[in-house]
C-alpha cells in the first residue's frame, strides 16, 4: 500500500498551511460555524492496479473543541456513490480499492461528502500507474495574424476565456475592446454586446468572462469612468452594469478573475484595490476582504479566482502564491509560490474543475514570452493542483511558440487554453490521458 507522497512533487511550488486562530463562538452560532470544517486524509497518493488505501475525514479543532472524526461521510468516487468497477469503489468506512486495470483517465477523484461541515464537499487524489497523469491535445484552432498587422480577423489581444451555456467559447479580447463567441471548433458566431465605447453594453478592455448558473454572461472591464461588471442574457442582449469605478466599499478599479458559488453570488478579483469584492446575484454589493501585503490573506496584485462547490474561493497573486480561503475571506492555505530561476514567477489566472482542482497560468522569470521548459521544446504554460494545494501535473501547448493567458474547464474535465503567437491567436483543447 502507497501511502507516501508522489515523487514528482519537487517540481510543485512548496505547499504551506498554517492553523487558522478562531475566535470565540457565540452561543447561538448556527450547527454549520464557518469554522466548523473538516479535512481528508491522505490528500494524494499513487496506487497500483488492485491495491487498496484507507481515506478518512476529521472535524479540524475549534475554540475548545479537540478534532473529531466526521460523523457522517457520504464517499464517491469520480462522483460515483461509492464508484463502480472501472475507476475502484469505496466503502463507507472510506476503504478505497483501485480497478484491476488503469483507466483512463488515470487521475481518480475521491469525494467525501461531510454534511455537518461548513466545507461540505472535499477531495482526494488518487494517480494509477507510475509517473504524474499526462493530457493530450484533442483539438486546436486559429485565426491567422494578418499582414502587416497585430491582429486577426476578430481578435487583437485575447485576455479572457469563458464557456456559455451551451458550451461554445467566450472570448475576452483586452485591446480589441470587445467579447466574441466562437464553436468549440472554432467557427465564429459572432460578438457579444455593442462593440467598443463606454455606454452600456459597450466594452472598454474587457479582461475576462464567465457565465452563471443561470445561463447569464458576466465581463469584467478596465477602463474608463464607468461601472467595471456588464450582464448579458445567453442571446446576448445586455441587460445590467454594476460596480462603479473607485476605492470605495462596492467600487472596482481593475477587476480581473471572477467565479460564482452555489447560491449565485459573484466574487471578483480587484487587482489595484487588492480585493476580493462579493455581490448578490443581482449586482448587490454584499462584502469585500482582503488588503496589500505579503503576509497570508493579504494580496500581491491578485488575478484570478476561482470557487469550489464548497463555496472555499481560491485566488492567485500575479507574484504567488494561490491563496485559498472560506466564503467570507478567512486564510486557509497557500500554494504555488514562485520558483526562480528556473521555475514559476508569475501567475496569470486560474480556474477550476468540479472536482475541485485549480489549474494556474504560469510564466517564468523573463515573463509573457517565456514558458517553463520541460523536456524537447515543449513549454508548461498551466501547473494544475488539487483541491488541497497538492500538485498534480502540468499542461504544455503543442506549439513551443504559443503564449499562455487565461484556461477554462467544463464538466468532463477538458481544458481550454487561450493563446496568442507572432502568426496566429486562438485555443488548445486539452484531455487527460
Amino acid at each position: 500500500m502507497n501511502r507516501g507522497r508522489i515523487p514528482w512533487m519537487a517540481f510543485a511550488c512548496a505547499v504551506v498551511t498554517l492553523a487558522l486562530v478562531f475566535p470565540p463562538s457565540p452561543a447561538s452560532a448556527e450547527p454549520l460555524s464557518k469554522h466548523h470544517r473538516a479535512t481528508i486524509s491522505p490528500s494524494i497518493v499513487q496506487l497500483q492496479p488492485g491495491k487498496e488505501q484507507s481515506f478518512k475525514v476529521v472535524m479540524v479543532a475549534t475554540r475548545l473543541m479537540a478534532a473529531t472524526m466526521a460523523k457522517e461521510v457520504r464517499w464517491s468516487v469520480n462522483d460515483i456513490p461509492g464508484g463502480n468497477a472501472e475507476f475502484g469503489t469505496i466503502d463507507p468506512t472510506g476503504l478505497y480499492r483501485a480497478p484491476g486495470s488503469i483507466p483512463s483517465p488515470r487521475e481518480i477523484h475521491i469525494g467525501a461528502e461531510v454534511p455537518e461541515s461548513a466545507n461540505r464537499y472535499l477531495w482526494a487524489t488518487v494517480v494509477m500507474g507510475d509517473g504524474p497523469p499526462r493530457y493530450k491535445s484533442v483539438g486546436m484552432w486559429s485565426e491567422p495574424v494578418l499582414e502587416g498587422q497585430e491582429k486577426t480577423t476578430h481578435l487583437t489581444d485575447p485576455h479572457g476565456i469563458g464557456l456559455d451555456a451551451d458550451g461554445n467559447v467566450l472570448i475576452a479580447d483586452q485591446k480589441g475592446n470587445g467579447v466574441h463567441r466562437y464553436t468549440p471548433q472554432g467557427q465564429y458566431l459572432g460578438p457579444l454586446g455593442k462593440g467598443q465605447g463606454a455606454a452600456p453594453g459597450q466594452f472598454t478592455e474587457p479582461r475576462m468572462v464567465a457565465t452563471d448558473a443561470t445561463d447569464r454572461i458576466f465581463v469584467t472591464d478596465s477602463k474608463g469612468d464607468r461601472p467595471r461588471i456588464q450582464v448579458f442574457s445567453h442571446e446576448g442582449e445586455f441587460l445590467q452594469i454594476f460596480a462603479e469605478k473607485g476605492m470605495k466599499p462596492g467600487m472596482i478599479l481593475r477587476a480581473h478573475g471572477l467565479d460564482f458559488d452555489s447560491e449565485g453570488r459573484l466574487y471578483t478579483v480587484d487587482v489595484d484595490n487588492m480585493r476580493v469584492n462579493v455581490y448578490s446575484a443581482t449586482g448587490e454589493f454584499l462584502y469585500d476582504w482582503g488588503e496589500e501585503g505579503l503576509n497570508p490573506g493579504q494580496f500581491n496584485s491578485p488575478h484570478g479566482l476561482y470557487v469550489n462547490r464548497s463555496g472555499d474561493v481560491f485566488v492567485t497573486g500575479y507574484y504567488g502564491p494561490t491563496q485559498k480561503f472560506n466564503n467570507e475571506g478567512d486564510f486557509i492555505t497557500a500554494f504555488c509560490y514562485g520558483d526562480p530561476p528556473d521555475g514559476s514567477v508569475y501567475f496569470h489566472s486560474l480556474t477550476g474543475d468540479r472536482w475541485g482542482n485549480v489549474y494556474v497560468t504560469v510564466r517564468t522569470k523573463e515573463g509573457y514570452d517565456k514558458g517553463l521548459q520541460i523536456g524537447a521544446g515543449n513549454r508548461v504554460s498551466l501547473m494544475k493542483y488539487n483541491n488541497n494545494g497538492d500538485y498534480i501535473t502540468s499542461i504544455s501547448f503543442s506549439a513551443p511558440e504559443h503564449r499562455e493567458s487565461s484556461a477554462v474547464v467544463d464538466e468532463e474535465g477538458r481544458v481550454y487554453a487561450l493563446f496568442s503567437a507572432a502568426e496566429e491567436m486562438g485555443v488548445e483543447t486539452f484531455q487527460e490521458e
